[in-house]
Order: structure tokens, then C-alpha cells, then sequence
């Protein structure tokens, strides 16, 4: 390792289902430190569309890469060494061989410091923001509120769910489930039926795109059957956010297909309908006492925020499309 420089270490970035190349889904430092490694340690994490198959590394970046699935040493781009093993075991080992040995990186690390703190700056005035429509962030920020070491977190969404994992604090493992690698939208009625079976104790919230809530929304009958009293909060911006930003960049506003959803969607009737709690919402002071009067019912309920679809500070959409 000394002969390759000082590396660069990852955490395993699999908490959020999207990382993408803005200051509020992927900083503006961590792309630096990505892009400008002489050396990265990989560890556990996939180098799938989070990492961009491996683009979000410089092309002079040589890699560590450390999982335990040998089918994924060297997917979608070349690493200089692949170690099979399990996670806490090799890093244990990599760190007894450094011991004795110190790098001094200050400026670099100063450097990226401040990138860091100008994008939390940003992030933190649209968390702070009173716009009308709501910002999603400011939304993000309301939920975060409400997540404590006993509350479980599930994010089914794209934007929505991307933003929330740099908001909501998540502490533990297993406090935070979502669509994962494939990005396989849905399954989060499924994850919150399985969390409350398992941790009947523990309250349940969803973090739901308006796209996403339409695939399986109406299994909010089996929370009301079951008296699973999970939320369901719905960053509504009327669209599928990933795919229509993705769309307006590349054939512009007036040819974005199929991707924009109705503005008089009511998922909150839905729910109601099917015997539990909903909660309509278009201003960022009515989202506290929304969650608050849905947590009072006791009941399966739904708390549909409504969004803005071109939020101030947010690319949003696919980097890759």
C-alpha cells in the first residue's frame, strides 16, 4: 500500500438508493475526493450507478477493492488489487500494517472540509426554506423530527429518497431500508409489513415518491387488516421525477413523455378510504402537526406533501441518462 501513495478511504454508500453528481445528492468534496484519489479503498460497496460503474473514480485512481462476493472484485471497471474477505477482518488487518506509519494530507483534507461545509450550508437553506410548493428538502428536514433510535426508516422513491438518506438521521444498522442496487421501486409496503411484524414496538415510516406510492398503495388495506400503523409520507412533485428531469434535459420541456402525473392525485382519499389516517399538505407549517395528528390516530395513515417538481438546488434525475 505505501508504494501506491496514501489511499483514500470509502465507506460502504449503500445506505441510499441514489447518489447523484450535485452538492445535495453527491457534495461537491466527495467528488473531488473521488475523482482526484491517487488511491481508493473500496469496501463493500458495489460499484454500480451509485459510483457511477466506476466513473466517479479519476481514471488515474488506482483501487483496493474488499467484499465478499468475488463476482464483484472488478465489475464494471479494473481495480490494481481485489481482496476477497470479509469486511471487519480485512480492514483489521490493513490497519495493523499501517500502524507506525503517518501521512500528512491537511491541505487536501482542509480543502475538502470546505467544500463539504459550503454544500451543508446550502442544504441546510432549503431545509430551512418556507417556499410554497414545498421544498423537498424542507420536507426532509420535518421528517427528521420524528426519527428516533426507535424508528425504523423506509425510503421507496427516487429523488424523494435520495434527499431524505442526507437528512434523516440514521444511527444504527438496520434502522434504513430501500430499493437497493436495482432500484427495484414497491417494495416498500413489503419492508414495512416485514418491520412491523418483526418490531411491533418500533414506529415505521415511509419516505414515498408520488410514482412509487402508485405501484403498491393499496396494500395500505393489509396495514388497516393487520392494524400496522405505519406513515406513509408522500413527497408529491406529480411526476417520476428521475425520469422526466432526465427527459427535459435531453429533448426539453416540451417533449418530456409519460412521466408527469396528475395534479389532483389525492393518495391521502386512498388511504382514508381504505380505513386508515390521511393528511393533505401544501404548505411547509402544515407538515409537523400533519405527522403529529397521523401518529395521534393510532391508524395506518398517509401525509401527502405537495412538492415542487423543479426544486431550487436540485438537479434530481439519473446522471447516467
Amino acid at each position: 500500500m505505501e508504494a501506491l501513495g496514501a489511499p483514500l478511504y470509502l465507506n460502504a454508500m449503500g445506505r441510499g438508493a441514489v447518489s447523484q453528481d450535485h452538492p445535495l445528492f453527491f457534495s461537491s468534496s466527495r467528488r473531488e475526493a473521488l475523482g482526484n484519489a491517487d488511491v481508493a479503498l473500496i469496501v463493500g460497496t458495489p460499484m454500480d450507478f451509485r459510483l457511477g460503474y466506476g466513473k466517479r473514480l479519476g481514471p488515474q485512481t488506482r483501487i483496493i477493492q474488499v467484499d465478499s462476493d468475488p463476482a464483484e472484485l472488478g465489475r464494471n471497471r479494473d481495480v490494481e488489487v481485489a481482496l476477497q474477505g470479509n469486511a471487519q477482518a480485512t480492514l483489521g488487518i490493513l490497519a495493523g500494517e499501517l500502524d507506525g506509519r503517518n501521512y500528512d494530507h491537511a491541505d487536501w483534507v482542509n480543502g475538502l472540509r470546505e467544500m463539504e461545509d459550503k454544500a451543508t450550508a446550502q442544504r441546510l437553506e432549503f431545509m430551512e426554506s418556507d417556499a410554497v410548493p414545498v421544498h423537498p428538502l424542507r420536507l426532509c428536514k420535518e421528517i427528521a423530527q420524528f426519527v428516533d433510535d426507535d424508528t425504523l426508516v423506509v425510503g421507496d422513491g427516487g429523488d424523494i429518497v435520495g434527499l431524505a438518506s442526507q437528512v434523516i438521521p440514521i444511527n444504527h444498522p438496520g434502522q434504513w431500508y430501500d430499493p437497493g442496487p436495482m432500484g427495484t421501486l414497491g417494495v416498500g409496503t413489503g419492508f414495512c409489513m416485514a418491520l412491523s411484524v418483526v418490531y411491533p414496538e418500533k414506529r415505521v415510516i415511509m419516505v414515498n415518491g408520488d410514482g412509487t406510492f402508485g405501484l403498491n398503495g393499496f396494500e395500505f388495506d393489509t396495514f388497516v387488516r393487520f392494524n400496522m400503523p405505519v406513515i406513509a409520507i408522500v413527497g408529491n412533485d406529480r411526476q417520476w421525477g428521475q425520469i422526466s428531469v432526465g427527459q427535459r434535459m435531453m429533448y426539453g420541456r416540451e417533449r418530456v413523455a409519460a412521466s408527469r402525473l396528475a395534479e389532483s392525485a389525492r393518495y391521502d382519499l386512498v388511504v382514508e378510504a381504505l380505513g386508515g389516517h390521511g393528511e393533505y399538505v401544501t404548505e411547509p407549517d402544515q407538515i409537523r402537526p400533519a405527522i403529529e395528528r397521523s401518529l395521534a390516530s393510532g391508524k395506518p395513515s398517509c401525509v401527502n406533501v405537495i412538492t415542487d417538481p423543479e426544486p431550487a438546488g436540485v438537479r434530481g434525475g439519473y446522471d447516467f441518462m
